[in-house]
């Protein structure tokens, strides 16, 4: 969840973790609850929670779901077809609050009062990150994202990146100067040679775009399910050392339920 105003509110993916958001907008006691929810992509882990999201259930409320779309199917279609029947047995049509779509491509948006830049990102199918700003202050989520090869088939070469044609180079400019950079993080460096091309990062990777980009914050995001939380830990701490080694002055930490940040 990304606090624009009293008025405004977006929402990142709508996997597990919209379930005990729902719950805690709930308890604030706001009505209506409303909301933008900006989908990195479809995948399951990023929509799965929408069904049991309890402000959608409220009558009154309203939420708008963007994200990009696959060439034979609606944004629409995937979210109401996770719902059906055979799958869920309360229909998107049967939610009472009100409930939007809109596509999104890669480009320059107003969304809930303010600035929304998108950026496609190297994950199987479509996947969008996102660069909110408002009165002077970002946010840039890039979730499911790895790093682009330099010539197809290689391992990125990290000396590269500061050619400006290539995509990992994209990446750092989409970035740039952020207050907050929020990145996909999944595998160590040797986890990720064998997953290449799976849409995930490796630290040394992400280590890279925050130093480049001059980021002021990092946090790393989308852990894999085989960490726990003391090797999350040893990630951050790799992170540090590279940021360190490289002079860059970053605060990176991991990011966890529940985690509030002032930007």
């Amino acid at each position: 969840e990304l606090t624009i105003d009293d008025n405004n509110m977006i929402i990142f993916d709508a996997g597990s973790g919209i379930r005990p958001l729902g719950n805690d907008l709930m308890k604030r006691g706001k009505k209506p609850v409303e909301a933008i929810i900006l989908l990195s992509h479809t995948h399951w882990d990023h929509i799965q929670g929408f069904p049991f999201f309890v402000p959608a259930f409220i009558p009154g409320n309203k939420f708008v779901i963007c994200g990009c779309e696959e060439a034979d199917v609606k944004l629409d279609q995937i979210i109401t077809d996770q719902m059906k029947s055979a799958y869920f047995p309360v229909e998107l049509s049967d939610m009472p609050a009100a409930i939007g779509f809109k596509r999104l491509y890669e480009g320059r948006f107003k969304i809930a009062g303010a600035r929304v830049d998108t950026l496609y990102l190297n994950h199987p199918g479509f996947a969008l990150g996102y660069r909110v700003e408002h009165e002077g202050k970002s946010v840039v989520y890039v979730s499911d994202n790895e790093p682009y090869p330099i010539q197809d088939g290689d391992h990125p070469d990290f000396a590269d990146m500061k050619y400006k044609g290539n995509n990992n180079y994209r990446i750092i400019e989409f970035s740039k100067n952020t207050d907050l950079l929020i990145h996909d993080c999944q595998y160590t460096p040797d986890e990720y040679k064998t997953k290449i091309g799976w849409g995930h990062s490796p630290y040394d990777y992400v280590a890279e775009i925050a130093w480049k980009a001059k980021v002021k914050r990092l946090a790393i995001y989308h852990h894999d399910p085989g960490h726990n939380d003391a090797f999350v830990d040893t990630m951050v701490e790799e992170v540090r050392k590279l940021l360190k080694e490289k002079g860059a002055d970053v605060e990176c930490f991991g990011a966890y339920e529940g985690l509030e940040i002032e930007i």
